[in-house]
């Protein structure tokens, strides 16, 4: 009697490529027939078939089936409803938010250039600019599509041939790197490329009606794609790339590259435009030059976009009018900030964009020089700053971008996707690797941390209802304890290389860390007797994720060294929600007072042991949590690599005592909302001062009042004083549109009051010649002092400052010793003392 496995379609976005491979990998082991069903449409497909899968056009909410016949059938049917329940949402990773552009006006700057201007969506946020080239993507020589062939037998043997070369292309590419975003996408495409069905329709073609190799080629394209094309669902719409993509790269293998166009090789800087581009037409660009991306038609889900956005490539779609706008060679810019493509660029756009550059550029190196310098706040209170990884790969460009170390190195990554555990000498090089490029920093590693989210098949862990609170991490070391001592060894050698820490994961008792204290330490000893060198003082830690370690900590502290704290699981735990569940996802809260105050807890239980704690979940990227994080008293923050020089020059703003006197508001609060607030009113920032001599520019090259309004905004972007320099300036240019802040004598006092701003601020800017100004007197401008004052500040706060600087400015040696002072920090401080602060 056949056996079935039923659920309920939770994806997002249907059962598109990745999903859908991910399913057949789970299938494929299996000898029995498995057939999924759609039963809102009662349509069926083979379940180890990923264009079958896809076909069936299965969205969010649809019930399914899938149904298991033959020989090992009750294998089959146990496992696919553990891969259903524990994993098939992993396969779906969320699309991050698709900018919108549709409200924001042009720049004045930028309107007044009068360049050719097209609107369009973007989907990568950035800026680039270059040479127009026109890739007009892969093309397959007619005469070989109308082909038939004498031999039909033997014609199918090839293809056959063809599809194993592609299918061991893909396993080549795969070995050398597995990770990251397009190695998810080559995943993708190698389903398709051994899907039944793709070799079905080949070799009807070929049998059936004696079409040539590459005629059967063309027909499958065209047969999936359309299917796709016809599902409800626009990510499902997109995948038809991806079988185009496969397709193609089939009649590669099969007739070598030369018989089909290709895109164009890029020698300069290059803005390409496509109707549409395949993921391998997007990889074969030459990203040394690929500058930026328009297609006229690409969904936000397409593999294109994730690429590109993988990649920091700024790319625009659906952008209208481009073949009768833009021709090759055409100097474009791609402002993808905007929502723009900017072609037949003048003078006046090059430099709006130069200083768009300058103002970005500014902005970076200033993060860059935070980066640089220990995470320390105002009262010297030091927070380490680490990131997580998962390769080590990743460790070198973690410590470039500024971090301390890396605070959490999840090993998970070489367990999977393969058929069976890393040897420990592969485990040993990517260790290494990882040491090598922190640079003599530490590198906590976690031992492996399966089950849960992250089952493995060759373990063949048994089907739990939880597996959440099931056998997961530590629990399941003493049954696959050869798998752990290969790790643990692994680690073990290489610990010789650098400052390595072990960390466990998911302990909750204190047998489960003496159980793996032992091993540590007779895998040393093996290690010795073999005259394997080792650091004998390896430390030793483990990951607070279960709540009841909270109230162990001294007990805890006798056997570990360290800890640091996951918050995704163990706020998980502590509120009993399923983070996963989206019925329940909003009491899935870090605010709440309740949960802060565990995390107390858990940091003063471990000092007051004499024990280091970090936090290495997502929380410690939090921006809106970093005040309760310092004031929490947390050694480290662990976090993704692009959040680094950011948390550390927002933590060498704030004040630890402050911090500290926010977590013990915060703890007393009622509700979740309540912390919100008393964290958005919080005011224990560094103070700044109103001018600094990095708000003081004395030799700006400005052409215009316009050129003159946006590089003092600008500086406020760069000195980090606001994110978002365009609701500035829009709130400068609304006071000017009632009268002109020049006064006569060559000087202006542009001034706003925004929410935009993060701090009250002046910033004088004195321009290389005079611009042309409205001025009381007629008279150009050479001198501007820009007042911005936060909204949230008394309009008579605004105002006094305002009348005092008018008032100064109104005596002759004012005005002389604003114009003359070449020395930004007694310009400050003269500036100062005028507007009496």
């Amino acid at each position: 009697m056949a056996r079935d496995c039923a659920f309920v379609c939770q994806l997002a976005s249907g059962f598109h490529a990745r999903p859908a491979s991910a399913l057949e990998q789970a299938t494929r082991r299996f000898a029995a027939e498995l057939t999924l069903h759609n039963e809102r449409t009662g349509a069926l497909a083979n379940a180890k078939s990923v264009l079958g899968i896809v076909g069936l056009d299965i969205r969010h909410g649809d019930g399914c089936r899938i149904v298991c016949e033959g020989p090992d059938e009750y294998e089959a049917a146990e496992a696919l409803t553990r891969f259903v329940t524990d994993e098939l949402l992993r396969a779906d990773a969320a699309m991050p938010p698709v900018p919108s552009s549709a409200a924001l006006p042009l720049p004045r700057l930028l309107e007044q250039a009068h360049a050719t201007v097209l609107r369009g969506s973007p989907v990568v946020r950035g800026i680039g600019h270059g040479g127009a080239m026109r890739v007009h993507g892969f093309v397959i020589p007619e005469p070989l599509v109308s082909a038939r062939t004498d031999d039909p037998h033997a014609e199918w043997e090839r293809l056959q041939d063809a599809l194993r070369a592609l299918d061991a292309q893909y396993e080549a590419e795969l070995a050398v790197d597995g990770t990251g975003v397009a190695a998810e996408v080559l995943r993708a495409h190698q389903a398709i490329a051994r899907d039944p069905a793709l070799a079905e329709h080949l070799q009807r073609s070929v049998r059936q009606h004696q079409l040539g190799a590459a005629g059967a080629i063309v027909a499958a394209e065209a047969n999936f794609a359309a299917m796709l094309a016809a599902s409800e669902s626009a990510p499902l719409r997109e995948r038809a790339l991806d079988v185009r993509d496969v397709c193609r790269q089939l009649f590669e293998a099969m007739y070598g590259a030369n018989h089909a166009s290709a895109p164009r090789p890029l020698t300069c800087d290059t803005v390409c435009i496509a109707e549409n581009l395949t993921p391998r037409e997007f990889l074969s660009l030459d990203r040394r030059f690929l500058q930026g991306l328009v297609l006229e038609h690409a969904a936000a889900t397409s593999h294109t976009i994730v690429l590109a956005r993988s990649f920091g490539v700024p790319t625009l779609s659906g952008v209208a009018g481009l073949r009768a706008t833009v021709s090759d060679g055409d100097d474009v810019t791609v402002d993808a900030d905007l929502g723009v493509l900017v072609t037949r660029g003048n003078a006046a756009t090059r430099r709006y964009y130069a200083m768009e550059r300058a103002r970005i550029a500014g902005r970076r190196e200033r993060l860059l020089r935070a980066a640089a310098k220990p995470a320390a706040t105002s009262d010297g209170r030091i927070v380490e700053i680490g990131v997580n990884v998962a390769t080590g790969a990743e460790a070198a460009a973690a410590v470039s971008a500024g971090a301390d170390g890396i605070g959490l190195f999840r090993t998970e990554l070489l367990f999977m996707h393969r058929g069976d555990a890393p040897s420990e000498d592969e485990q040993f090089e990517d260790y290494r690797r990882a040491l090598a490029g922190a640079a003599g920093k530490p590198v906590i590693i976690r031992t492996l941390d399966i089950g849960g989210d992250k089952p493995i098949a060759y373990l063949r862990l048994p089907r739990e209802e939880n597996p959440f609170l099931g056998f997961r991490a530590v629990r399941m070391y003493a049954r696959f304890e050869d798998v752990v001592r290969t790790q643990l060894r692994a680690l073990v050698r290489a610990s010789a290389f650098g400052n390595l820490k072990v960390m466990v994961p998911m302990v909750s008792r204190l047998d489960e860390a003496e159980y793996v204290r032992r091993l540590i330490s007779e895998e040393q000893a093996r290690c010795a007797a073999a005259g394997v060198a080792f650091d004998a003082s390896m430390q030793v830690g483990a990951m607070v994720e279960v709540p009841s370690m909270a109230y162990q900590m001294a007990q805890f502290s006798r056997v570990f060294d360290f800890f640091s704290i996951g918050t995704n699981d163990l706020l998980q735990y502590f509120s009993a929600v399923d983070r996963g569940n989206q019925t329940v996802a909003h009491l899935h809260d870090p605010l709440s007072p309740a949960f802060l105050q565990l995390l107390r807890q858990i940091v003063d239980g471990a000092h007051a042991a004499g024990r280091w704690v970090g936090m290495c979940g997502e929380l410690a990227g939090d921006a809106q949590a970093l005040p309760l994080l310092v004031g929490l008293g947390l050694d480290e923050l662990s976090m993704a690599a692009s959040r680094v020089a950011e948390t550390k020059a927002a933590v060498q703003s704030l004040g630890a005592a402050q911090c500290r006197a926010l977590v013990a508001t915060a703890i007393e609060c009622a509700t979740s909302r309540d912390v919100a607030a008393a964290v958005e009113s919080f005011d224990g920032w560094r103070p700044v001062p109103l001018i600094t001599p990095d708000l003081v520019v004395v030799d700006a090259d400005c052409d215009s009042r316009e050129e003159a309004i946006k590089a003092v905004v600008d500086r406020l972007y760069v000195t980090g004083r606001t994110d978002h320099p365009r609701d500035v300036e829009a709130a400068v240019w609304q006071r000017e549109a009632v009268y002109s802040t020049a006064f006569g004598h060559g000087f202006a006092i542009p001034h706003c009051q925004s929410d935009a701003l993060k701090a009250n601020s002046l910033v004088i800017l004195r321009t290389r010649q005079p611009v042309a100004w409205e001025s009381l007197d007629g008279q150009p401008v050479s001198v501007l002092l820009l007042l911005a004052i936060r909204s949230a500040e008394h309009a008579t706060a605004h105002l006094k400052i305002l009348a005092s600087l008018s008032r100064k400015l109104m005596h002759a040696s004012t005005r002389e010793q604003v114009l003359c002072e070449q020395d930004p920090a007694a310009l400050c401080r003269y500036l100062m003392e005028c507007v009496g602060e």
